[in-house]
């Protein structure tokens, strides 16, 4: 499986979907889908590292817990 990402329509706004053979890759592509809602992920360099732990009862919400804690820094 080749990891990728995409939008789709959503009743709130857009949906975002990251695919990949684990879950870290699929959680790593939802984040540049996110980012790719607002810019052309291509054009994001890395300045800084950090660290983010997140913590949920299940896939879903821990999904929505990353993409919050990385909207935070």
């Amino acid at each position: 499986m080749q990891a990728h990402w995409e939008h789709f329509s959503h009743e709130a706004d857009i949906g975002i979907r990251g695919i990949g053979p684990t879950l870290a890759t699929a959680f790593e592509q939802a984040a540049i889908a996110m980012t790719a809602v607002i810019t052309d992920p291509d054009s994001v360099r890395t300045l800084d590292h950090l660290e983010i732990n997140c913590e949920a009862p299940n896939y879903e919400l821990l999904l929505a817990d990353w993409l919050n804690a990385i909207i935070r820094y």
